[in-house]
């Protein structure tokens, strides 16, 4: 079977995690770690996609100014390279519950229908630089594309893998 023409679909995940707006920071950090899944889709009742959250969204909130910025001050004269601002985070307690997924979204975000190939896939994964991207039916999401699911795919193929 040539993987490159296959459709997304047949690929997906379609039991992917989300989670919704009103999620707190301590539980999709909670929800992130048991579930290993560090990009998620954000949700509303009805299964539209509003956008995704990772990681870098949660490091993000908590840096006093943006990356372009550190980049331009490292690369003035005589001024010394700044700490890595991702480990010398203000915080407190209260954080935890105050700040919301609707407060970090990405709503920038890539997707993909379910009936465009793998390689469509691919070629989107590699031109934005990700490794996940959410299907979507219309506005709906349906499931989640990852490289893994790629590759497992694959060595499922190859009798590398046991096909469930």
């Amino acid at each position: 079977m040539d993987i490159e023409k296959l459709s997304v679909a047949s690929v997906m995940r379609r039991d992917a995690p989300s989670v919704s707006p009103s999620t707190s920071l301590k539980e999709l950090i909670e929800f992130m770690r048991k579930t290993n899944h560090y990009m998620l889709p954000v949700i509303d009742e009805d299964r539209t996609l509003l956008g995704i959250v990772n990681y870098r969204g949660i490091l993000s909130i908590f840096r006093p100014f943006s990356g372009s910025v550190s980049e331009i001050v490292e690369r003035m004269p005589f001024v010394e390279k700044i700490d890595d601002e991702d480990l010398n985070l203000e915080l407190s307690p209260e954080m935890g519950t105050l700040i919301l997924v609707a407060d970090i979204v990405n709503t920038n975000y890539v997707s993909i229908t379910g009936d465009s190939t793998v390689r469509e896939a691919r070629r989107l994964m590699r031109l934005h630089n990700i490794e996940t991207l959410p299907v979507v039916a219309g506005k709906k999401l349906v499931g989640v594309l990852s490289l893994l699911d790629i590759l497992v795919f694959i060595l499922k193929e190859h009798e590398i893998l046991n096909s469930e």
